[in-house]
C-alpha cells in the first residue's frame, strides 16, 4: 500500500477510493483509518493499483501530513527510509533518494509535470506527495536514477461549503495561521472554488554573532478553480504564490583536527557563522490548468499547461568553505556575495489512455507528449570582505555598500527546451501474468547542444494470489550535460554525452488481514555511468566522461492495521553505494548515504475522538563529503503526537493537536555540504488549534 494508506487519520472520519483489478473504482468508507490498498499513485498517469505497479512508490497523504505536523517537505518525507536529507543552507531542502541526488530542476514534479524545486515547498498547498523510487524517465524524461517526488496539489472538488481555520503556535517562535475555505459557485455545482491562504514565521534556536535570530517568514496564496463543461470533461485551474524570506544560516563548521585526524566541531552549537545581514528573499508565482475528459467508457485524454516564475535574491556574508580559519585566536574571513536569479519554466503535456483486447490478452495503453521550455537569467557580485570576525564576541562586520549585485556581471543565460513522445502498454495475458513495456524518445535543445535519447521500460509481474505480487523491472534514466565549461580544463568546450542510469530491481508485496496491512520488499541495483568527472592531479584539470557509481539495496516497508484501534507506518533500507570509477574519489562511499536507515509511527485511536501517536526515525553513519573526510554519527529521533476533536452541532467541529518533535532532546547532525552540517533542532513542542465544518 502507498503510504497514503498508511492507516493514521487524526481526523474522524474518511472515505477512500480503490481501483479493482480492471481499473474499476470501488468505494470503501472506513471510520479513522484507512485500509491499506485503496488509492493508486497520480504521477503513473494510469489508475493502477500499487499491486499492480511493478516499482516502489510510497503516497504521504492529507492525513498524515496533518496527523505529524508537517511544515516541510523534510518532515513529510522523513517517514520513508529511502530518502535522506541533503543541504539545507539556503531555505531551501535537497535530498537524496536510494543514496542519488534529487537534484531541483529535474527531480521533481507537480501534477505530473516537471516543477522547478529550488525553494522550499508550502506544504499546505499539497494533498499528498508521492515518492517514486527508480527512474521514471519512461514518463517524465530527464531524471536522477534515485527516483522522482510528485507534488500533488489541492483541488476545488466539494460542491458544499467547506471552512478551515488553523492556528499553531510552537517552540522558537513558530506562529502560522491557516484559512482554507471554499464550495460551489452556482446552483447546480458544476462551478468550484477553494482558496487557501497561510502566514507563518519562526525565529529558530541558532543565533547570530549579535544574539539576533535568523528569522524565517513566509506568505502562502492560491486559489483553485474546477468546472464541468459536461458530464465527462472537467477544466481545473490553479494560480498560487509563495513568498518566503529570511535569514542565512550555513550550518555549524566542522573543521579538521590536525592532530587526531578528526573533524570536530569549531565554536558553539547554536554559533552563525554568518553576518546578520545575510539574507534571501524569494518568491515562486504558478498559473496553470489540467483538463481531462473521457471519450468514452475505454478511452480519456488528459492535458495540461503550467507557468512557473521564481525570482530570488541571496545576499550572502560567506559562501563555499570558510576562509582563512585560526581556530587557535578563533577567527575567519569573510566572503561577500549577492546573486538576483530568475528562473521562467512553461511545462506542457497531452496523454491518450485507455483499454482494449487483442483476442483473449487485456491491453491497458498510454500515448502521451511533454514539453518543457527552461529559462534562467541573473546578476552576480562577488567580494572579499578585509574585516577578519572573532568566534568569541559580539563584534559583527558590516554589509559593504559595493555588496550590491547590480554592480556585478550577468550570470550564464540557460535556455533550453525538451519535448518528450512516451508509449507504454500494461499487457494482461490473464490474471498470473502481466507485462509492462514503454519507451520514450526525448530531445533537449539548448544553445551548447542537443541530446536525443531513447529509454525503455520493461517489466514482468506475477501474482501468485489475488493480494500478491512478484515483479522484476528494468528501466533507465538519463542526464544531459553542457559542454566543458572551465576555461582552463584540457578539454575545455568539449561537448559531453548524458549521463546514464540503468536499474534492475526485483520485488514482492502483497495485502493481508483482509487487505487492511500492505507489506511490500524491493532489492535494486542503479548504476550511473557516463559521469563528468575531473582530474585535478596535472598542471590543468581534465574532464571525462569515465566517472561511475554504483548503488545496491534493500527496501522494505509496511503499513496498515493491526488491530481496530492500532496502526502503523514502518520502512527500512539497506544501501551500499560506492563510487566505482573516478580519478580521485574511486571506491569512496558516496556522500551522505546510510548503510542502514530505519522509520516507524504508530497510531493508537483513545475512543471515538482522540489519537495518540508515537514516532522513531534511525539513520545510521554516513559520511557528510566525498572524499570521505567527514563523518555524521548514527543517531535515533522519537516523535510523538496527540490530537482530540470536539463536535458542535450542524457538523461543525475543533480540533486540538499537540506535536513533540525530538522527544528526547537528540543532539544529531542532518544535511548539510563538505565541512558543513546542519544541526537537528532541539526538542520543539507545537499547539495547534483548529475549526472546519
Amino acid at each position: 500500500m502507498s503510504a497514503a494508506l498508511m492507516a493514521f487519520s487524526a481526523l474522524a472520519s474518511s472515505s477512500v477510493y480503490a481501483h479493482d483489478h480492471h481499473g474499476e473504482i470501488e468505494i470503501i468508507s472506513v471510520m479513522g483509518t484507512k485500509q491499506a490498498q485503496s488509492t493508486n499513485s497520480s504521477a503513473m498517469k494510469m489508475d493502477l493499483s500499487h499491486l499492480e505497479t511493478p516499482g516502489s512508490i510510497s503516497v504521504y497523504n492529507q492525513d498524515l501530513i496533518e496527523a505529524q505536523g508537517a511544515v516541510s517537505l523534510g518532515e513529510v518525507l522523513k517517514n520513508d527510509a529511502s530518502v535522506s536529507t541533503g543541504n539545507v543552507r539556503r531555505g531551501r531542502e535537497r535530498f537524496y533518494m536510494r543514496g542519488f541526488v534529487l537534484e531541483p530542476d529535474q527531480s521533481y514534479l507537480r501534477d505530473g509535470q516537471f516543477h522547478l524545486s529550488r525553494y522550499s515547498q508550502p506544504i499546505e498547498l499539497y494533498e499528498r506527495i508521492e515518492v517514486l523510487k527508480g527512474p521514471s524517465a519512461l514518463l517524465y524524461g530527464k531524471s536522477t536514477p534515485g527516483g522522482m517526488i510528485n507534488l500533488v496539489t489541492k483541488r476545488a472538488q466539494q460542491e458544499e461549503f467547506h471552512f478551515n481555520f488553523q492556528q499553531e503556535f510552537g517552540s522558537f517562535g513558530y506562529n502560522k495561521s491557516l484559512l482554507d475555505l471554499g464550495g460551489a459557485l452556482n446552483e447546480s455545482g458544476s462551478v468550484r472554488a477553494r482558496s487557501i491562504l497561510s502566514r507563518s514565521s519562526e525565529d529558530g534556536w541558532r543565533e547570530y554573532k549579535d544574539g539576533s535570530k535568523a528569522t524565517q517568514e513566509r506568505f502562502v496564496g492560491a486559489l483553485m478553480l474546477e468546472a464541468d463543461l459536461s458530464d465527462d470533461t472537467v477544466l481545473s485551474v490553479n494560480y498560487d504564490r509563495t513568498e518566503d524570506e529570511g535569514g542565512i544560516d550555513m550550518g555549524p563548521q566542522h573543521i579538521k583536527n590536525e592532530k587526531s585526524g578528526k573533524y570536530e566541531l569549531a565554536g558553539k552549537r547554536d554559533y552563525i557563522w554568518d553576518m546578520p545581514w545575510s539574507l534571501r528573499d524569494s518568491s515562486v508565482e504558478n498559473m496553470g490548468f489540467t483538463l481531462n475528459s473521457y471519450l468514452n467508457d475505454d478511452w480519456t485524454i488528459s492535458a495540461g499547461f503550467n507557468r512557473q516564475r521564481h525570482q530570488r535574491q541571496t545576499t550572502e556574508s560567506l559562501y563555499g568553505k570558510v576562509q582563512g580559519i585560526d581556530l587557535g585566536v578563533g577567527e575567519y574571513s569573510l566572503r561577500g556575495r549577492d546573486t538576483y536569479e530568475q528562473f521562467d519554466v512553461v511545462t506542457g503535456f497531452f496523454d491518450f489512455k485507455g483499454e482494449f483486447y487483442t483476442g483473449d490478452v487485456h491491453h491497458r495503453m498510454l500515448i502521451g507528449s511533454s514539453v518543457v521550455d527552461y529559462q534562467k537569467s541573473g546578476m552576480q557580485k562577488k567580494m572579499k570582505i578585509a574585516d577578519r570576525v572573532n568566534i568569541n564576541d559580539a563584534i559583527t562586520i558590516g554589509k559593504p555598500e559595493e555588496l550590491d549585485y547590480r554592480n556585478g556581471t550577468a550570470l550564464k543565460q540557460v535556455q533550453r527546451k525538451t519535448y518528450g513522445v512516451y508509449i507504454q502498454d500494461l499487457i494482461e495475458f490473464n490474471d498470473s501474468w502481466h507485462l509492462l513495456a514503454g519507451v520514450r524518445l526525448d530531445r533537449e535543445e539548448s544553445k551548447e547542444a542537443t541530446h536525443n535519447n531513447i529509454l525503455p521500460k520493461l517489466a514482468v509481474m506475477y501474482h501468485p494470489t489475488p493480494n500478491t505480487t512478484l515483479y522484476t523491472t528494468y528501466s533507465e534514466s538519463f542526464e544531459p550535460k553542457d559542454p566543458v565549461s572551465n576555461t582552463e580544463d584540457t578539454n575545455y568546450g568539449k561537448k559531453l554525452d548524458a549521463e546514464r542510469g540503468e536499474s534492475f530491481e526485483v520485488g514482492a508485496k502483497g495485502e493481508f488481514l483482509d487487505g487492511s496491512l500492505y507489506v511490500s520488499t524491493a532489492v535494486f541495483d542503479i548504476e550511473k555511468n557516463n559521469k563528468a568527472v575531473t582530474d585535478k592531479s596535472g598542471d590543468n584539470p581534465i574532464t571525462t566522461q569515465s566517472g561511475k557509481v554504483r548503488h545496491k539495496g534493500v527496501e522494505f516497508s509496511l503499513e496498515g492495521q493491526l488491530s481496530d484501534n492500532l496502526s502503523v507506518l514502518t520502512s527500512m533500507m539497506y544501501l551500499d553505494g560506492k563510487i566505482i570509477s573516478d580519478p580521485i574519489y574511486a571506491g569512496k562511499r558516496s556522500k551522505d548515504t546510510p548503510q542502514f536507515s530505519a522509520c516507524t509511527w504508530f497510531n493508537y485511536r483513545v475512543g471515538d475522538k482522540s489519537q495518540l501517536s508515537v514516532g522513531a526515525i534511525y539513520v545510521g553513519e554516513r559520511f557528510g563529503d566525498t572524499p570521505n573526510y567527514f563523518k555524521k554519527d548514527a543517531y535515533v529521533k522519537v516523535d510523538m503526537g496527540f490530537s482530540h476533536t470536539i463536535k458542535f452541532a450542524n457538523e461543525q467541529q475543533g480540533i486540538i493537536s499537540i506535536n513533540i518533535d525530538n522527544l528526547f532532546d537528540e543532539d544529531y547532525l542532518r544535511g548539510g555540504c563538505n565541512n558543513s552540517a546542519m544541526f537537528g533542532s532541539p526538542r520543539s513542542v507545537k499547539v495547534s488549534f483548529q475549526y472546519k465544518f
